[in-house]
This record gives C-alpha cells, sequence and structure tokens, in this order.
C-alpha cells in the first residue's frame, strides 16, 4: 500500500470522525478520549471503521483504548487487512 493510499484512508478516517462528532475537523494524533468518542458513540466508530476497512480478518487482533489515536486505529485495521 503507498504512503498516499495509507494517508488517504487516515484522512477519510479523520473527516468521519468529525462529521460523528459534529466537529469541522480532528488530529489523527490526538487519542480518541481527547477527541471525544466516549462509550455512548463507540459503536459508531465502529460503523464508520467497518465501512472505511472492509477486509478486516482478524477483529479479535485490534486493540483500542481512550488512548489510541485514529492514525493508530488505522495502522492496526490495515495490517489486520485483507487489502494489504
Amino acid at each position: 500500500m503507498s504512503i498516499e493510499v495509507a494517508e488517504s484512508n487516515v484522512q477519510e478516517l479523520c473527516e468521519q470522525i468529525a462529521i460523528m462528532l459534529n466537529k469541522d475537523q480532528v488530529d489523527p494524533d490526538t487519542p480518541i478520549a481527547e477527541l471525544g468518542v466516549d462509550s455512548l458513540n463507540i459503536v459508531e466508530v465502529i460503523l464508520i471503521c467497518e465501512q472505511l476497512y472492509p477486509g478486516v480478518m482478524n477483529p479479535e487482533n485490534l486493540v483500542f483504548d481512550e488512548h489510541t489515536t485514529l492514525r493508530e486505529m488505522d495502522t492496526q485495521l490495515v495490517e489486520n487487512s485483507l487489502e494489504v
């Protein structure tokens, strides 16, 4: 996967999360809890990730918590995807 495609994934993830949180933009290197993602909207984050990363093979390998950044989420999702 090229760097441009990888950055495009991160950008799209940021755009979708910003829309969900009703913000103009979000920083991909800010932990998700600091962005405003909480237990009430984590399901929405999961649905966004399922749409953007449809080929994830081993979801049990993914480790996300309130300190995870969107860039880290992207890296894990791509590494666990069929389309690597």
